[in-house]
Order: structure tokens, then sequence, then C-alpha cells
């Protein structure tokens, strides 16, 4: 997802305003990131499901700390507002953003290292639907985020519907495809 070197500041909210909030500072140019997962809901009066998303931890967003100082004014701006360019009617509107705060603690600003939220990543990908899993082929190189083998880089030999036999340097061991993560994503 990103460079191990980047660092992320905490957002915090309603638990409602979780994922409006994640939308409207992605279209503003903010990096932000909530764990999230997809539920199966029947719709009203019929026996017809919809795919909803719901955030995993509601009321929590994380923030690339880059722009940390435009984050801490946004939320202390009497209004929260941004402009955005609209192709459709050629012009910029201005947009509202539901009320959020960037956390302290002891009057400073925590930052977390990106590694700390692979357990966060990891939860986000299991309760993923079995469809959207990702896929791994032979060959493939993946990396084991949290636990006994947390941050070891390995090689899949083959998989097994929902196992994956991963050569970890000279040990072969079968893994849940759930608990990995490509080697791109999380290195």
């Amino acid at each position: 997802m990103t460079d191990m070197n980047d660092r992320w500041c905490i957002l915090r909210m309603s638990g409602a305003a979780t994922l409006p909030v994640a939308t409207a500072l992605t279209e503003t140019g903010y990096r932000v990131w909530t764990p999230v997962e997809l539920q199966k809901r029947r719709r009203p009066r019929s026996k017809a499901t919809k795919e909803v998303t719901l955030p995993l931890m509601p009321g929590i967003i994380f923030a690339a700390d880059d722009r940390l100082h435009d984050l801490v004014t946004m939320s202390r701006s009497p209004s929260l507002t941004y402009q955005r360019w609209n192709p459709e009617t050629e012009r910029m509107e201005i947009r509202g953003c539901p009320y959020f705060s960037v956390f302290r603690y002891q009057g400073k600003y925590p930052r977390i290292a990106d590694r700390t939220l692979d357990p966060l990543r990891q939860a986000e990908q299991r309760g993923r639907f079995r469809a959207k899993l990702p896929t791994f082929k032979p060959g493939d190189n993946v990396r084991h985020p949290v636990g006994m083998l947390g941050g070891l880089t390995g090689v899949v030999l083959k998989v097994k519907r929902r196992k994956a036999v991963v050569m970890f340097g000279s040990l072969d061991l079968e893994v849940e495809i759930c608990d990995l993560l490509p080697a791109k994503t999380a290195a």
C-alpha cells in the first residue's frame, strides 16, 4: 500500500461519519485510510440482498501525516468545507465535510508507523467475501504480517482452496490465504 517509512496520524469523528469523512478527505486530496468490511444485508420487504460497506473501526480514520498541519487547520475551521472541480459544470464547487478532529495525546499528535497497521489490513482482508480475497499463484511473493511469522516474506509453492503452501526460507508451511498479504503491498 505505502512505503514502510510512511507515518500516519489518527482522525476521530462520530461513527456514522467515518466513511463520509474518508470520502470527503480523499476528494480533497488527502491520503486517508480506514479498514472497511463488506456485509450482505437484505433489502426492505424483499428477499434480495445488497452489499453494504461498513467501517471496522467506526470513528477512526488514518491520514498520512505529511499534511498534518493542514488537517489540524481544517478540523478547527468553523465550517468544514472544501472546493472541488466539477467537470460537468466546469467550475469549482464548495462541498461540506462532516466534523472530525485530529487525535492528540498529552499535547502532541501521535504518529503511527505504516507497518503497525498490517494487522488492521489483515482484518480488513479477512472481512471481505470469499470471492474477493486475493488469489495467489505458485511463484507469487507473499508476506505474513503478524504472529509467529510476522514480517517474513515467502514464495507460494502451491494453493489448496483456502490455504497455500508457502516457503519461508527453507521452511515450507501451510498457511490460510486470508493471513497473507502480497509482498508488494506489505513491503
